[in-house]
C-alpha cells in the first residue's frame, strides 16, 4: 500500500493509495488504487490498458478519446483507451480502481478488450447480481484493506465462472513485443507467435483492443513519457528513433499522453505525474508503458 497527499498550488489536494491484489489474481488484475480530490477537477490521463471504477462518493464525467462524454455515478468499466482522456471529478469525489491485464478480459469479464475499446459500461451488465453484491461490499468496507479483500473475492469468483481459459502465452509475447525499446518488427512478431497475420490481428484486438501496429504507436508514445518522467528532458533522447521529427514526436505525444512533451516536463499532467511517482517511490514496476 502506498499514500499519497498532492497539491497543486491553486489549493487542489488529491489522495491516491495503491494495493496489489491475492497473488493468484496477479496475471489478471494489475493493481487496486483508492483516489480522492477535496475540490473539483479536470485532469488528462494517458491511454491506459483499461480499468473497472467504483464511485464511493461525488461522481464527475469522463470525456472519452472519440470526443464523447460519459457521467459517472456508480460502478463501471473502461476498456483499454487508444488516446488521452480526461477525468473530471467534482468535488469530494472518492473511487476504488482496478487495474485490468490484457488476459483479463477475456478471463474475468468474458469479452474481446476490443469490444470494450474506448467504451464505458456498466459493471453489473456483464457481472451481473455478483457485481451489485461487491459493490456493496467495498462501499461498506471500514477500511481500504477490507476494500481490496472484497474486490479479491469478488475476481476469484468472476475467474471462477468462466469456463473457457486461454493460454497466456500469446498475451505475455505480444506484451514483450510491444514494450521493446528496438521498435521489433511485425515479423518478428509472427515468427515468435508461431501465426499468421490474421491471427496475430486478431489475439492483439482479443487482449489489447487494437493492431498491432496501432498499439506499436500507443507504447511508443508511453514509453517516452516514462523516459521524461525518469529525467530524460532532450526530446531526441525521449523519442527515440521511431518518429520522423520533433513535430511528429509532439503530435504522437500528445495524442497518447494527452499534453504535449513541455507541458509534461512542466507538471501539467498533475495525476499522470503523481501516479508515476509514487508507484516508483514503493518500487512497483508499473511504468504508463507496462501491462
Amino acid at each position: 500500500m502506498l499514500s499519497l497527499i498532492a497539491g497543486t498550488g491553486k489549493g487542489l489536494a488529491m489522495a491516491l493509495e495503491y494495493f496489489l491484489p491475492r497473488e493468484d489474481l496477479r496475471d489478471h488484475v494489475r493493481a487496486y488504487y483508492y483516489f480522492s480530490v477535496e475540490e473539483p477537477t479536470i485532469q488528462p490521463l494517458c491511454a491506459e490498458m483499461g480499468n473497472i471504477r467504483v464511485v464511493l462518493n461525488g461522481g464527475g464525467r469522463l470525456h472519452t478519446p472519440d470526443g464523447g462524454k460519459q457521467n459517472i455515478t456508480s460502478a463501471f468499466l473502461i476498456g483499454p483507451t487508444m488516446g488521452a482522456y480526461c477525468m473530471e471529478a467534482h468535488a469530494g469525489t472518492q473511487v476504488f480502481g482496478i487495474g485490468i491485464r490484457p488476459q483479463g478480459w477475456v478471463s474475468l469479464c468474458g469479452v474481446s478488450a476490443e469490444e470494450v475499446t474506448d467504451k464505458v459500461v456498466d459493471l453489473t451488465s456483464f457481472a451481473g447480481g455478483l457485481a451489485r453484491s461487491s459493490i456493496d461490499e467495498m462501499r461498506n468496507a471500514r477500511s481500504l484493506t477490507e476494500m481490496a479483500a472484497a474486490a479479491d473475492r469478488f475476481f476469484a469468483r468472476l475467474l471462477s465462472r468462466q469456463t473457457a481459459r486461454r493460454s497466456l502465452g500469446y498475451s505475455k509475447v505480444l506484451a514483450n513485443w510491444l514494450l521493446d525499446p528496438q521498435e521489433l518488427s511485425l515479423d518478428v512478431l509472427m515468427s515468435s507467435m508461431d501465426v499468421s497475420r490474421r491471427q496475430t490481428d486478431r489475439i492483439a484486438k482479443l487482449y489489447f483492443g487494437a493492431s498491432p501496429k496501432f498499439l506499436q504507436r500507443k507504447y511508443r508514445a508511453l514509453r517516452a513519457a516514462d523516459r521524461i518522467r525518469g529525467g530524460d528532458l532532450d526530446w531526441m533522447s525521449a523519442a527515440g528513433d521511431a518518429y520522423y521529427d520533433q513535430s511528429h514526436f509532439i503530435k504522437e505525444f500528445k495524442t497518447f499522453v494527452g499534453v504535449t512533451p513541455k507541458q509534461f516536463i512542466g507538471n501539467q499532467a498533475q495525476l499522470i505525474s503523481e501516479i508515476q511517482s509514487q508507484r516508483r517511490a514503493q518500487s512497483l514496476t508499473l511504468p504508463l508503458a507496462s501491462f
